[in-house]
């Protein structure tokens, strides 16, 4: 097994209530001078990301086992274990396990940018009961500084749940 490939030092797996995932990071931006983060994706039956972009990132889903459910840019597809799904930088697109068993998947975002920062913020707020029942902060001022800070990995827009009533108070990008 390469370096890039085994789970990363000093992050530890951990589990999202709100999107019923699992991550697991084997390759950050440190180890690919900035080019992609890679994670192992466990998503539990009725596990649900709500649709978002990623303006400056491509995503690709390589399912392992299960089978996953995506909407990209408003158009439905499964995956299968063996399959990937490539969205593309900047395309609206939600991923769900409507199925009885366990997806598992391996997940590259390119580049890197910060979305392990990213993911590390939002497993905080969840583990400290701050967000709503879909993953976003509850307090307004707590969702606006942390899209705002990570708007680059995943913008303030209408397709992020909660968030609309901050656009407001953020300065332009």
């Amino acid at each position: 097994m390469s370096q890039v490939d085994r789970p990363v030092t000093g992050f530890r797996p951990f589990f999202n209530p709100a999107t019923g995932e699992w991550i697991t990071y084997t390759a950050i931006a440190e180890d690919t001078h900035g080019q992609l983060v890679r994670f192992t994706w466990r998503s539990v039956p009725g596990g649900v990301i709500t649709e978002h972009i990623h303006p400056r990132q491509e995503e690709r889903f390589t399912i392992l086992a299960g089978e996953a459910h995506f909407t990209l840019n408003g158009q439905e597809r499964t995956a299968r274990a063996g399959e990937t799904v490539i969205v593309p930088a900047g395309v609206p697109h939600s991923e769900g396990n409507l199925g009885p068993a366990e997806i598992e998947g391996i997940v590259e975002l390119r580049p890197a940018l910060r979305t392990k920062e990213l993911h590390e913020a939002f497993a905080g707020l969840v583990a400290d009961g701050k967000t709503t029942p879909r993953g976003a902060p509850r307090n307004p001022l707590q969702l606006g500084a942390t899209f705002w800070h990570f708007r680059h990995e995943r913008p303030m827009n209408s397709r992020v749940p909660d968030a609309g009533s901050a656009q407001p108070l953020l300065p332009p990008s």
